[in-house]
């Protein structure tokens, strides 16, 4: 993807953060892989979604991205790669995990690896946990066996589908992340987004188009 703007459309300075984030499908053409639109006010960014699509979440492992509406309860990142974050994020350590085993009494919480019951581990070496924020999604109150670990991370450079995550590529990471406010609220799956939100004073609004044949683009 391509983003033409000027560069103070990232400009951090001032209180001009978007509280709420709106994902949806895009339609899907034959034998492509789902992938979504991430919108928040007169923004789109493409998107990488679950290899099952958009859908309501029935259990563990499905492949599905789940509808409804979450807040990001959590941010987190790997300090010696991902220098520059938000200041509200906490440092993803070697033994950091989260425990995907509907059996165990930790089931989607962050345990301390290594851990009796089934769990992943947040320190990857692929990258994609370099920045991650946690949706609170069957989170309180938990619900065995209907889905565990839901983040917003960087995708793969090839942008494949994810196991039910929602991931942006390193380089929309790093010019958006400071345009999220603490606790934002993620809207999935639902066709209406959220209203739109006027440019601030001085600014112009970012426009995102999707490559052409001879740029990289997601599958």
């Amino acid at each position: 993807m391509n983003f033409r703007q000027k560069h103070t459309i990232f400009d951090t300075r001032g209180s001009y953060y978007f509280s709420h984030l709106s994902i949806r499908p895009l339609p899907r053409l034959p034998d492509r892989p789902h992938r979504g639109l991430l919108a928040m006010g007169s923004l789109a960014i493409p998107c990488a979604i679950g290899w099952d699509g958009i859908a309501p979440k029935r259990r563990e492992g499905d492949g599905r991205t789940p509808t409804g509406q979450f807040t990001i309860i959590e941010w987190r990142r790997r300090k010696d790669i991902w220098a520059i974050f938000r200041p509200d994020c906490r440092t993803i350590k070697r033994a950091d995990g989260w425990c995907d085993d509907p059996a165990s009494n930790s089931y989607n919480r962050p345990v301390t690896l290594p851990f009796r019951a089934g769990a992943e581990n947040l320190w990857r070496d692929d990258g994609v946990y370099d920045a991650i924020g946690i949706l609170d999604f069957n989170f309180s109150p938990r619900v065995r066996d209907r889905g565990s670990a839901i983040f917003i991370h960087l995708a793969h450079d090839d942008c494949r589908t994810t196991a039910g995550c929602i991931a942006l590529r390193r380089s929309t990471m790093r010019k958006i992340q400071f345009l999220w406010s603490a606790k934002v609220k993620v809207r999935i799956g639902f066709s209406i987004a959220f209203r739109k939100l006027p440019s601030p004073p001085g600014r112009t609004s970012l426009r995102v188009e999707w490559p052409t044949r001879n740029r990289r683009s997601c599958p």
